[in-house]
């Protein structure tokens, strides 16, 4: 089993890969666009799209529960690179109290894997 942080990280991969791009698109413009090399391309996500859809719905359990630690966690790995204390300035919070909701925030995401192994 892949830990938290690992999976969270591909996630945030996962989740900015082809954003901006039309759902609606000709075959012939998705095999054009797939076969030609990205110079500036983002490092590819490891994760399948059923993990990712996973993690996202244990993200989205976060938010209900404890908002400000899925805010934390969606701006830390969806963002490129953020240091925690821009995603502290982001959010309004001071990088200590970022950086304790991202550690509660993989406990979550470790607890929530947990149950899923267990069930």
């Amino acid at each position: 089993m892949r830990d938290a942080e690992d999976l969270l990280t591909q996630w945030g991969r996962w989740s900015r890969q082809q954003v901006g791009i039309p759902r609606c698109t000709s075959p012939s413009y998705v095999l054009m666009r797939d076969n030609v090399e990205q110079m500036d391309s983002l490092p590819a996500a490891s994760i399948t799209d059923d993990d990712a859809l996973m993690i996202d719905r244990f993200v989205a359990l976060m938010g209900r529960r404890k908002p400000d630690m899925a805010d934390c966690i969606r701006v830390y790995y969806r963002g490129l690179d953020k240091t925690m204390a821009e995603v502290g300035k982001e959010l309004g919070l001071a990088r200590l109290k970022v950086r304790e909701l991202i550690i509660a925030g993989h406990a979550f995401i470790e607890g929530c894997l947990e149950v899923r192994v267990a069930a």
